[in-house]
């Protein structure tokens, strides 16, 4: 399980006095249209709007790479707003980036895609923070057939915890299939660059953190 604790909730439009609850009292900012009706639908001035499908992509993104943008922009294009989500631990986190410093490298690398997409940080378990923000689907993606049986458990673990929550699987293009931030910055730390798997402003960041010359 990810050891994703909260943040920014997804953007909405204000919400009328009668549809405040003590969920909303909270601080956070629930996605644009979250439901409140029985149905799923929310409520107002007699009309019933279609709820905007708000996701969440977690991981802990040390460093982001090609693969994960890849799924970010696929995402875009079938979600209203996606929040990616960076994982952290705040009692023993063994990310080589601090939270913020991934979190600021993602922004920049997907900063063509705001608002539709943009990035948060939390601790805790994925599904929680979801739950806390009002985002209904969970983005992973799948490389491998080892990845599948993992990946499988995690949602059906994920939707006992709150039934609500559904789990996207994306499969990884083919062309970066390969990638993982591990086998990245094993291949940094000996002067490679992979300009093909990595962002040229991450290499930067990854081989000035590992005093890559």
């Amino acid at each position: 399980m990810e050891f994703l604790r909260g943040g920014k909730g997804c953007r909405n439009r204000p919400l009328p006095a009668a549809l405040e609850t003590p969920w909303t009292k909270t601080g956070l900012k629930p996605c644009r249209g979250r439901p409140f009706g029985l149905h799923g639908e929310l409520k107002s001035e007699g009309k019933t709007e279609i709820p905007a499908k708000c996701a969440i992509y977690p991981g802990t993104f040390d460093p982001i790479h090609n693969g994960h943008i890849d799924v970010i922009r696929r995402s875009v294009a079938i979600f209203d707003e996606v929040i990616v989500a960076v994982a952290y631990n705040p009692h023993k986190d063994p990310a080589l980036f601090t939270p913020d410093e991934r979190v600021e490298m993602i922004r920049e690398t997907i900063r063509d895609l705001e608002p539709r997409a943009r990035v948060d940080k939390f601790s805790g378990l994925s599904v929680d923070y979801a739950q806390r923000i009002g985002a209904r689907i969970i983005i992973r993606s799948l490389r491998a057939v080892t990845d599948f049986d993992y990946e499988l458990q995690m949602a059906h673990m994920n939707k006992q915890m709150w039934v609500q929550v559904e789990t996207v699987f994306l499969f990884a293009n083919p062309k970066l299939f390969f990638s993982a931030s591990r086998l990245i910055k094993e291949a940094a730390s000996y002067g490679k660059r992979l300009p093909e798997l990595v962002p040229e402003l991450v290499m930067n960041r990854l081989r000035a953190k590992l005093k890559i010359d």
